[in-house]
């Protein structure tokens, strides 16, 4: 049994190919993969058969959906409910779930007009950072143009700590201290917060926001931002609603998050970056989760253009911040790639499942300047489905 918070995003797609061949070392001593299952190669890579810039990957490396990822070690698993909140599983965890990978278990593609709905939550705070005195935060949802960026916006709302009232929203899963502290969707720990009572001021509010008439089965870039002195604009890409997402109250819910100016500075530091991302260049972070959108620990990551620095993080979901001795992700599946150029770039991963390299699905986003671009990978996408 899974646990989420957020709606359930689709998965999908067909077997196209691997990105190419070069044997030579110095260039690319990657594995294309799309083998027979002897565990020589890479699984499931849905992903076209050109590579819009080629990856030159390291010695060692596996070159997989045009991407360069370094080999996992020790098999992947499914985060346990309890070591985080959300998008984990209940005891007991169950293996990883690759069915959407494969043909049997592709979803149907996009209808040609699909249905709208009311999408519905909060913002709240990647890591560190007041809410309190900082201004409101602008929410806007846009198609996706060709190349990844921002395409039509389909609707904007400032979002603000006033309208947030808990009548207006699910209610989340809570334990401990958030349970006790800070109930309810409208607030949250503030994070090393230790020996909490409900009036001891450990809260932050949470921003408030509802924009309407977002289609479904549809690829959806959600951006944040606030004043510029306290917060870096959030890019989310591989964004889908679904009509199944709503709730009975008609709307479906998303939790979209802000990232203060102090962690955008942090986080590279804490990751070796001591120089900080460069002006003008961007950053891209997520998890990888499986086709239960489970998060997964022990998996690879890569980006192609190549980031500066890459990295895991520590598996504090209250704090999370990157730790340098970890070669895959940890127990929150969270990954960061810290200076990478602005334009277009993909997303990849791969898993060690038995004794087989799994790719866990890809997905073209595009780096902002100086801003964060999410990308969360959930096994593929509907809109990834080929047609007959």
């Amino acid at each position: 049994m899974t646990r989420f918070t957020w709606p359930v995003l689709g998965l999908a797609l067909v077997l196209w190919g691997a990105c190419g061949d070069d044997t030579d070392p110095g260039i690319d001593a990657g594995d294309t993969g799309g083998d027979d299952g002897t565990g020589s190669g890479v699984l499931y890579e849905t992903c076209p058969s050109t590579c819009a810039v080629a990856p030159a990957c390291r010695a060692g490396q596996l070159r997989t959906c045009c991407v360069c990822i370094d080999p996992p070690t020790t098999a992947a698993g499914r985060t346990a409910c309890g070591i985080m909140s959300e998008y984990c599983d209940e005891a007991p965890v169950d293996p990883v779930n690759t069915a959407c990978l494969q043909p049997s278990g592709f979803p149907s593609p996009p209808p040609t007009d699909p249905p709208t709905v009311t999408v519905r939550g909060v913002v709240d705070v990647y890591g560190n950072g007041s809410t309190g005195s900082t201004g409101d935060i602008t929410v806007e949802f846009y198609r996706v143009a060709d190349d990844g960026s921002l395409g039509t916006l389909l609707d904007s709302y400032v979002a603000t700590l006033a309208a947030c009232e808990d009548s207006l929203l699910p209610t989340p899963f809570e334990t401990g201290d958030e349970a006790s502290c800070c109930p309810g969707p409208c607030q949250e720990l503030l994070p090393d917060t230790e020996g909490c009572t409900p009036t001891s001021g450990d809260c932050r509010s949470l921003w408030y926001y509802e924009v309407t008439g977002i289609p479904t089965s549809t690829p959806l870039i959600l951006h944040t931002s606030g004043t510029a002195a306290y917060w870096k604009d959030l890019y989310y890409s591989n964004v889908f609603f679904f009509p199944e997402d709503e709730t009975p109250g008609g709307y479906v819910f998303y939790r979209a998050k802000t990232l203060s100016v102090d962690d955008w500075r942090a986080i590279p530091a804490t990751a070796g970056d001591f120089d900080g991302i460069a002006a003008g260049q961007g950053a891209i972070a997520g998890e990888i989760h499986d086709c239960d959108n489970v998060k997964l620990y022990n998996v690879t990551v890569g980006v192609n253009p190549e980031a500066n620095t890459f990295a895991y993080f520590n598996g504090v979901e209250e704090k999370p911040y990157p730790d340098t001795l970890r070669a895959s992700t940890n127990s929150d599946a969270l990954y960061a790639a810290l200076e990478v150029d602005p334009g277009e770039v993909r997303v990849s991963a791969v898993a060690l499942i038995g004794d087989d390299y799994v790719n866990l699905g890809w997905w073209d986003a595009h780096v902002f300047p100086d801003a964060l671009t999410v990308v969360t990978l959930r096994g593929t996408r509907p809109t990834q489905v080929p047609t007959p």
